[in-house]
């Protein structure tokens, strides 16, 4: 058995086969490394696993026992999802099959993330590849999500398998050779008025895209989880803000992306799609024009040249790029709202900031 820890996960690589033979052994090590890696979570990969017996399937349950949660068991062989299956331990662990390996050698960098980076495979394909020790089931979600906001009408990319790449996992996505919204100003310098204004006309009609029960998460429920984590390490009086500001925004329906930012926005023949769907959700608007401003104008101003690293655009390019969209968002809105939304966007970044120094 071998083990390998990342900073939230223990990913263990099972053996061949674990029968009556070694099952006992194989427990103990099993065990042994969960009480070095207490608090991280469990991923079991099966790619060189041939064969299970019951004595190696009760050893499973007591993983989960202890666990006290669904575990994901991850590149099973045909066979042995067969036996998974037949015993329903499939209803009991989050089964996956064999994935498909993937290749880098010398393949093209598209897109840089802050959650990991996309690569060209082919002319009609790319893969986006996660940072090592990004939770499978994480990545599954993603790609629940990228399909769930096809069927509600939201313009993001075709997914399509997970797939293993080294000592990480992607998702094939389709590939139209777009660019994203970040490089387009970086080519046109003199277009940002254009893309700004036609950026905020799509992203008000993507928050007018109403979301059914059950289809995405409420954005709350994401920071009242993030609140609940973080409590302890924050004053109080800054927790009560927090939570005062999160409770006082008014519930909404409409699609939220998340993580709005320039580098997950794909242009193509003049038309928008969403990329990195992770944080997908419904709320209000706010939620994504706070982390939109967040990233143009209150990190620039905290860290000089953030624009430029992350975008590679100068920080005076993104200021225009945000006053230019922000007026075209709230086009026909009394001033008096204009103002609020202005102060609410000023005190959002500085109690999340509080909220999310804790977290990272």
């Amino acid at each position: 058995m071998e083990a390998i820890v990342s900073k939230d996960i223990v990913k263990v690589i099972l053996p061949l086969q674990i029968d009556s033979k070694n099952a006992s052994a194989f427990e103990q090590e099993l065990f042994a490394e969960m009480d070095k890696n207490e608090g991280r979570e469990v991923l079991l990969d099966a790619k060189n696993m041939k064969y299970i017996s019951s004595a190696g399937l009760r050893v499973f349950l007591k993983l989960r026992k202890r666990v006290g949660m669904e575990i994901p068991v991850v590149n099973v062989s045909d066979d042995v999802y067969d036996v998974f299956e037949m015993t329903n331990f499939t209803d009991m662990f989050d089964v996956s099959r064999k994935m498909r390996s993937v290749s880098l050698g010398g393949k093209e960098v598209l897109f840089r993330g802050i959650n990991g980076m996309t690569y060209q495979l082919d002319d009609d394909t790319m893969v986006n590849v996660f940072r090592k020790g990004t939770r499978i089931k994480d990545i599954k979600k993603e790609r629940e999500y990228s399909h769930t906001a096809l069927v509600c009408g939201v313009p993001a990319l075709i997914p399509y398998d997970v797939v293993s790449v080294a000592d990480s996992y992607g998702i094939v996505m389709e590939s139209d050779h777009a660019t994203t919204l970040a490089e387009a100003v970086r080519k046109e310098p003199g277009r940002i008025e254009t893309y700004a204004e036609q950026f905020a006309v799509f992203l008000k009609e993507i928050h007018q895209v109403e979301i059914e029960d059950g289809q995405f998460p409420d954005i709350k429920d994401r920071y009242r989880e993030w609140l609940e984590k973080a409590g302890k390490f924050i004053a109080n009086e800054d927790l009560k803000k927090i939570t005062k500001l999160i409770e006082n925004i008014p519930d909404s329906n409409g699609f939220i992306h998340g993580d709005m930012s320039p580098n997950n926005i794909l242009m193509q023949n003049g038309e928008f799609y969403l990329l990195d769907m992770a944080g997908a959700a419904h709320g209000h608007a706010i939620f994504d024009l706070q982390g939109l401003y967040a990233s143009l104008i209150m990190l620039e101003k905290e860290r000089p040249s953030y624009c430029s690293t992350v975008f590679r655009l100068s920080g005076k390019d993104c200021k225009k790029f945000w006053d230019f969209f922000f007026a075209k968002y709230m086009e026909g809105a009394p001033k008096e709202q204009i103002e609020k939304m202005q102060q609410l966007l000023s005190q959002y970044y500085i109690l999340k900031q509080k909220l999310l120094d804790v977290l990272e």
